[in-house]
């Protein structure tokens, strides 16, 4: 997510895998945020577990969803 979005090394990416408990969701889901010192907050919730989110997951969660 720093290298897609072009993040400096003040913005602070943090990446949690959570279980889903709503019905019909996957077990795990992945929550990314990126935090910025100034600025707003951004977050994008991915249905699968981390260690199987891909590149290409990051760039279509950021097409899809581009101002969350």
């Amino acid at each position: 997510m720093r290298a897609l979005l072009g993040l400096d090394d003040d913005t602070a990416v943090m990446v949690r895998q959570l279980a889903c408990t709503e019905p019909g969701c996957p077990p795990l889901e992945t929550v990314v945020a990126v935090l910025p010192m100034d600025g707003r907050a951004h977050r994008w919730t991915l249905y699968r577990p981390a260690d199987q989110i891909t590149e290409d997951d990051l760039r279509a969660a950021l097409l899809t969803d581009p101002q969350h």
